[in-house]
């Protein structure tokens, strides 16, 4: 039978570190008088496994509920406004989170370090993802954002790299730096030409993005989030992405004739066949392509990249080319 923690009736605030670390409970019994969650109140609960919000809560604290290793369950009362900094963070065995329509203000990291996290429904008015809300939920693989939101802040989506795709709302305006850095395994998404505030390299780290759709074509946008990218990797995996989803930019395909060596090899370095395959189906690139060819290819063959190498010679083999890379080559 689990222990059950009964909060005295009449409660209308459980204060700050109440029941910090306390081990002797696996559920809690919450008054429908509650109103607010004191900061650090349960944080550290080793054994505590369900929690289940009454409708009277209006506010949780930060780092309320934070670090607590056996929690799986959240089930949030429909009037909940507000949820600290830090509130959940590192309940490593919490799965779903399922945010009532009356939240409108998520502090940031939230939600950070939830590694069993696989899918969070968000509140159709709540206007801003903060700093780190969802960072290191390793488990998310996709994540559907409110037609609500305006502002996406730095390191929400931080190293969570089960995230495959991504759609995000025209309603963003502003996406800060670093929002999806260490995103690895990120290969498709789509951003609003709506966006006024663009962070540096908001990219970096995705090293599987292959795919970046635009809401609507529209060339002084692409080049301006290419101008915010600093980092060379970034700018090639950007300029790749946007022209292979149809955009025709003078200025990124001029990018590319300059460096079309460079982004094969970067796309042999970092193993994304995807990448490198639309490289060489570019035909404004062919004859840069055929200039560099055997280099880049002793460079794959350097790293025993097999995936890379198949690539490429398919590329000669469907192309025409000079002849077959020499047996030292073959795969």
């Amino acid at each position: 039978m689990e222990k059950v923690l009964f909060v005295p009736e009449g409660t209308r605030r459980i204060k700050p570190y109440t029941y910090q670390d306390c081990g002797d409970f696996e559920e809690i019994a919450f008054p429908e008088t509650l109103q607010s969650i004191g900061d650090w109140a349960f944080r550290g609960c080793p054994n505590l496994k369900k929690v289940t919000l009454p409708n009277s809560l209006q506010s949780i604290g930060s780092v309320a509920f934070a670090d607590c290793p056996n929690l799986t369950t959240i089930e949030f009362g429909e009037n909940l406004q507000s949820i600290g900094a830090l509130a959940f963070k590192g309940c490593t065995k919490v799965r779903s989170v399922d945010l009532p329509d009356s939240v409108f203000d998520l502090k940031g990291w939230a939600f950070e370090g939830c590694t069993s996290l696989e899918s969070i429904r968000f509140p159709k008015a709540l206007s801003s993802l903060e700093y780190g809300v969802l960072k290191d939920c390793v488990a998310l693989k996709s994540v559907e954002l409110p037609g609500s939101l305006d502002t996406i802040k730095e390191r929400a989506f931080e190293g969570c790299t089960g995230l495959t795709t991504l759609h995000i709302p025209d309603s963003v305006d502003t996406i800060r730096r670093g929002a999806f850095y260490g995103c690895r395994n990120l290969s498709d998404v789509t951003v609003p030409t709506s966006l006024e505030v663009q962070g540096a390299n908001l990219f970096e780290g995705c090293n599987t993005l292959s795919q970046i759709h635009m809401s609507q074509s529209n060339n002084t946008f692409a080049e301006e989030l290419f101008r915010n990218t600093s980092r060379f990797e970034d700018k090639l995996q950007l300029a790749v992405g946007m022209i292979a989803d149809d955009l025709d930019s003078s200025v990124l395909k001029e990018y590319l004739h300059r460096y079309v060596k460079q982004a094969l090899k970067l796309f042999v370095d970092i193993d994304n066949d995807a990448m490198l395959h639309k490289v060489l189906n570019f035909s404004f690139l062919q004859e840069d392509i055929d200039h560099c060819y055997d280099e880049v290819f002793a460079y794959a063959n350097r790293k025993g990249n097999v995936k890379a190498k198949a690539v490429l010679m398919n590329y000669r083999n469907r192309t025409g080319g000079p002849d077959a890379p020499t047996d030292e080559f073959e795969l």
